[in-house]
């Protein structure tokens, strides 16, 4: 068979075939790549996104969230929802790793404030899609918005440049849990807090019905300083700015609690590599009067069938502050909040940006919380007719609520502080040193060169 040019009607034909042939992948193209960005792959037509949570009540929080998405929306929005967790030690190192590495899952990461200035460029600008109706639009139809949530847990995620790298899902706070049945008032002062912890510890005296007074959290993780902070800050003591000589002798005086707290043996041994699990476990076995904790807590000491020993035992007030000259106490309640981000190496960006908002902003939110978390939403926080518990945390932190500046090295220099805290639980640091010690650390930890990614 001779094979020449085709002749005039071969050629139409032709043509015709090619034009038809390109329009036919043209529109695969363009198929393949709504599905891609929408909701939809090969396997059911599905986009499959992963959370990746912070090991603990929030991760704990967001698995039925994700579940009554993927019962309820799955099918209509082509987008299925799957939840991992990461174990809390060593959290913002692995979480920071993996970002860094530019693969493209977790499509959602869960950062908390307190790092926004340290990883912003591996996350996502979200400001493009929470002008999208569709994103802004749940599932459900409801209309979703920014305006719903707490303008205190906005601010914590303010970033300098403008742009929204992340939504809040949790306000974070610090506690005082106390045994309402063993002490009538809270102490209002640090002073007074140490010495009601020397009154129910039993080594100090014999009649004390709880063996130590409290635990303080003094692990090697940026945790300890946050709870540290609030000794820090009551004293008037900025640790992140240039420190006077005033401000290093009230730092000193700050640190000193926990120097007499560890020496006269009023707390478990233990402490010195406390945090949350340690300090959760130590209040619901009855072996303290009272405890500084994260407002996650909460829920779960008062659930009969997770703190049976203790459920019905313990009132919160805000923690302990400095008398002053004048005789009024000066508080600092230092919060952050714990966020959901999109990767910006995420293949499914628009999807995890429908997931997260409506996780976020509307009813995934109610969900949420109803499941132990603690998202910033108005209408929970705003409800005294469902619980007085939200109201009064939104009275503590609108009267002495502190968060940290957005810095780059804060990381490091959370830990530096931590640090310090433990050195002087065990033993190893008196508060002078400490005092001194922390401030040169913090100073060369706060203009140090900006790390490299």
């Amino acid at each position: 068979m001779r094979f020449g040019r085709p002749r005039g009607d071969q050629k139409r034909v032709f043509v015709a075939g090619t034009i038809v042939s390109l329009c036919v992948l043209a529109l695969l193209v363009v198929v393949g790549m709504t599905v891609a960005e929408g909701g939809g792959d090969e396997d059911g037509g599905r986009v499959r996104i992963t959370v990746q949570m912070f090991e603990g009540p929030e991760s704990a929080a967001m698995v039925p969230t994700a579940r009554y998405w993927n019962t309820h929306y799955a099918d209509t929005t082509g987008i299925e929802v799957e939840t991992t967790a990461l174990n809390r030690v060593g959290y913002f190192d692995k979480l920071e790793i993996g970002l860094i590495s530019g693969r493209d899952t977790p499509d959602i990461v869960h950062p908390f404030s307190l790092h926004l200035g340290r990883i912003d460029r591996y996350l996502e600008p979200l400001d493009g899609y929470l002008a999208e109706r569709e994103v802004m639009t749940a599932p459900d139809g409801s209309r979703l918005s920014l305006d719903s949530l707490l303008p205190i847990a906005l601010d914590a995620v303010r970033h300098p440049d403008g742009r929204t790298y992340m939504i809040p899902t949790d306000m974070s706070q610090f506690l005082l849990y106390y045994r309402k049945d063993l002490i009538a008032d809270p102490p209002d002062t640090w002073a007074d807090y140490e010495a009601l912890a020397k009154q129910f510890t039993r080594a100090l005296n014999p009649d004390s019905p709880t063996r130590y007074g409290t635990i303080m959290q003094g692990k090697y993780e940026v945790w300890t300083f946050c709870a540290a902070l609030q000794n820090i800050w009551s004293a008037g003591v900025d640790v992140f700015a240039p420190m006077t000589r005033d401000d290093r002798a009230r730092l000193q005086e700050s640190l000193r609690t926990f120097e007499t707290l560890a020496r006269d043996g009023v707390l478990p041994p233990e402490s010195a590599f406390a945090e949350y699990p340690q300090v959760a476990a130590t209040i619901q076995r009855g072996e303290v009067a009272m405890a500084i904790q994260w407002n996650a807590f909460y829920p779960v000491l008062m659930d009969e069938e997770r703190s049976p020993k203790v459920h019905d035992r313990f009132e919160i007030a805000p923690p302990p502050g400095v008398r002053t000259a004048d005789g009024t106490v000066t508080r600092a309640n230092y919060m952050h909040t714990i966020n959901l981000a999109i990767n910006r190496a995420s293949a499914h960006k628009r999807a995890a940006a429908r997931f997260l908002t409506w996780a976020t902003l509307g009813e995934g939110a109610a969900i949420y919380a109803r499941a132990g978390g603690a998202p910033p939403v108005k209408s929970i926080w705003h409800n005294v007719e469902r619980s007085d518990y939200y109201p009064r945390l939104l009275r503590w932190l609108n009267a002495f609520g502190r968060t940290t500046p957005a810095h780059p090295r804060l990381p490091e220099m959370m830990m530096v502080g931590s640090g310090w805290i433990q050195r002087i639980m065990v033993g190893n640091a008196t508060a002078e040193q400490a005092a001194m010690g922390l401030h040169l650390d913090l100073q060369r930890a706060r203009f140090a060169a900006e790390p490299v990614p």
